[in-house]
């Protein structure tokens, strides 16, 4: 079981999201905000699933804050799925990048490559 903080201000999508995390076994904490996922960053998360596109902080600046912070592995997750914000998104610290919508299955997929650290 590993610990996963999930940054997203869709409520639905962090619902299923997280529903899909927890069935898989995993302990799955939510951020509803950039704000409120850089307060719970230094809690000792295994693995950060984060949203981009967020009013306030944005998920760019929680990757960063998280990899200034030697902070776990990120899977980003975005609407936009252009080839500028994979790279954003690779070049702030996301080992992967998943575009929205996506399939459950895809989505365990990456989790679990990612905590298994490759």
């Amino acid at each position: 079981m590993a610990r996963i903080l999930l940054v997203e201000d869709e409520p639905l999508v962090a619902h299923m999201v997280r529903r899909m995390l927890e069935r898989a076994g995993h302990q799955v904490d939510w951020a509803s905000s950039g704000q409120a996922a850089l307060e719970r960053l230094a809690q000792g998360y295994d693995l950060l699933v984060c949203d981009l596109v967020m009013p306030g902080v944005s998920g760019l600046e929680v990757i960063r804050a998280a990899r200034a912070q030697g902070g776990p592995p990120v899977l980003a997750l975005s609407a936009s799925v252009s080839a500028r914000s994979q790279q954003e998104a690779l070049e702030a610290g996301a080992k992967a990048f998943l575009g929205k919508p996506f399939e459950g299955q895809t989505l365990l997929a990456q989790v679990e490559r990612l905590l298994r650290g490759e």
